[in-house]
């Protein structure tokens, strides 16, 4: 009988207090948590309203097309903008592509920006390209462009090209495929430093 008093004596106690306890922590969460700070606010990203819905813009792209024995030539994009009124001069940010260059050899190409002439079928990369082969070479320009219809690439800007021994720079390149090979004509100042060990 004395246990049995003990336990509802326990649970009527228990009822009373942890309601109170509970209470008591919230209301020191906030009288502890002070005033909040505007400028410590999540940020909102700033958008011009008005110019996204009168332009025509599409996130994250694709254009492909392929040449050659079954090459395939890919760029994406982050998004794009269409000029115009036709869908034929279109702006694209944030570009990557990959260019096939036979079975085993794949380039990459990355730009910050780029206009893509669909008609022509013509790609302009600019604000920095970077190119990077499977074999190990980098080539770095200010703009580049690119065929999407054929393997054939042309940088009218300064280049400079590292790899396994070898460091080239050239005031402007052009790449083209002839027999299944990609040739390369470098024009301007050209300079080579070529270890035959590496």
């Amino acid at each position: 009988m004395a246990r049995t008093d003990f336990y509802s004596n326990l649970v009527v106690w228990v009822k009373i207090t942890l309601p109170i306890i509970a209470l008591a922590l919230l209301s020191s969460l906030f009288l502890l948590s002070g005033t909040p700070d505007p400028d410590a606010a999540l940020p909102y990203a700033e958008v011009d309203i008005e110019q996204i819905t009168s332009e025509q813009r599409v996130t994250a792209p694709r254009f492909a097309g392929v040449v050659g024995d079954d090459q395939e030539i890919v760029l994406r994009a982050e998004a794009v903008v269409v000029q115009g009124e036709e869908i034929e001069q279109i702006h694209a940010q944030s570009i990557d592509g990959r260019i096939e260059l036979g079975i085993s050899e794949i380039m990459t190409l990355r730009a910050a920006l780029g206009d893509i002439d669909m008609a022509g079928q013509t790609a302009l990369l600019r604000d920095g390209v970077t190119v990077q082969t499977t074999r190990g070479y980098r080539l770095d320009s200010d703009t580049m462009n690119v065929a999407l219809n054929e393997v054939r690439l042309n940088a009218p800007t300064p280049v400079r090209i590292t790899g396994p021994g070898l460091e080239l720079t050239a005031d402007a390149m052009e790449m083209e495929e002839v027999d299944g090979a990609p040739i390369l004509r470098f024009t301007g100042s050209v300079r080579m430093l070529y270890d035959p060990q590496n």
